[in-house]
C-alpha cells in the first residue's frame, strides 16, 4: 500500500492514507488491515484527531471535515516549529518598503511575529489579531478593514472589507489555506473569508502561500483558486508528487523551510 511519510510513524501514515482514500472506516477493518488490535487502533486515532489529521467517530475514522475547521485555539498550538521555520522563509523573502496584505490564520500569525525585524512595511490585513501584532512597530503602517469582525478568529469580512482592499495595490499577499488537493486546488472552509482573500489575490503582485504539510491530506469545502496562480509557496515538507508537477508546469517558487 503506498502512502506519505507524514507523521514519521508509518502505521500512522497507513492509517491516515486508508482514511483518506476511503472515508470512515471502522476500527475492525483498520485494525485487520494494520494487523493490530482494536485498542491500539483506537488509541491511534485519539493521538490523530487530536493532532488534526483525521476525525475521530464512534466506532471508526473518518476525513477531516470538509465543512468545520479545526477549532482556532488548538491550531494556535499545533504544529509551532513547523510554522515558526515556515514564517522566518517569509521573512527572508520580502524587502523593506513593500507594500503587504495579510490574511486570518494561525500560521500568519507566525509570519507577522518574523516580519518584527523588517522595516517600513505597509500591512493591510483582515485579521484583528495580525494587526494587534505589528500595530506597535514604529516603523510600520498598519491597515485594518472595515467590516464583521467574527468572534472565533479576529478575522474581518464583508463587503466593506472587500471595498477597502480593492483601494490598494499590494507587493506581496501572505496567506494559508485550509487544505491543497491533489489537482491544486486551493480549500477554505468560509466563503466570507474566500471572498476577502479572492480580491486581494487580484489587487497583490505576487501571491505567496504558506502552509505546513497537514494541509495536503486536510478537506475544504470553497475553492479558493489554484496553487498554479501563487508565486512563491512556502511549506515544511516535499509536497505530494502530483503537487510538484504542478509547481514546475507554472514555474512555482517552492521552498522548503527548515526547522531550526
Amino acid at each position: 500500500m503506498k502512502y506519505v511519510e507524514l507523521t514519521g510513524n508509518p502505521r500512522h501514515d497507513k492509517l491516515i492514507s486508508l482514511v483518506m482514500s476511503n472515508g470512515y472506516t471502522s476500527n475492525e477493518e483498520l485494525a485487520k488491515i494494520l494487523d493490530v488490535t482494536p485498542q491500539t487502533i483506537r488509541r491511534d486515532i485519539r493521538q490523530l484527531s487530536n493532532a488534526g489529521l483525521i476525525s475521530r467517530h464512534h466506532g471508526g475514522a473518518g476525513r477531516i471535515s470538509s465543512i468545520m475547521n479545526m477549532e482556532f485555539s488548538k491550531r494556535e498550538t499545533s504544529y509551532i516549529e513547523e510554522k515558526t521555520a515556515i514564517a522566518n522563509d517569509v521573512a527572508k523573502l520580502i524587502p523593506d518598503g513593500a507594500t503587504l496584505f495579510i490574511t486570518i490564520g494561525t500560521t500568519v500569525e507566525f509570519v507577522a511575529k518574523a516580519l518584527e525585524n523588517k522595516s517600513n512595511l505597509r500591512i493591510i490585513t483582515n485579521s484583528i489579531r495580525v494587526a494587534n501584532i505589528l500595530y506597535q512597530h514604529k516603523g510600520f503602517e498598519v491597515i485594518t478593514l472595515g467590516g464583521i469582525l467574527r468572534s472565533h478568529n479576529g478575522g474581518i469580512i464583508g463587503s466593506s472589507a472587500i471595498s477597502l482592499v480593492s483601494d490598494f495595490r499590494a507587493d506581496y499577499l501572505i496567506t494559508s489555506v485550509g487544505a491543497i488537493d491533489s489537482d491544486g486546488s486551493l480549500l477554505d472552509f468560509d466563503i466570507n473569508e474566500v471572498s476577502v482573500v479572492k480580491t486581494m489575490i487580484n489587487h497583490s503582485r505576487h501571491f505567496v502561500l504558506i502552509g505546513d504539510h497537514t494541509k495536503f491530506h486536510a478537506s475544504a469545502a470553497v475553492q479558493l483558486g489554484n496553487i498554479s496562480q501563487v508565486s512563491t509557496f512556502i511549506t515544511d515538507s516535499k509536497p505530494p508528487t502530483s503537487i510538484i508537477n504542478i509547481l514546475k508546469e507554472n514555474k512555482v517558487e517552492l521552498r522548503i523551510a527548515k526547522k531550526s
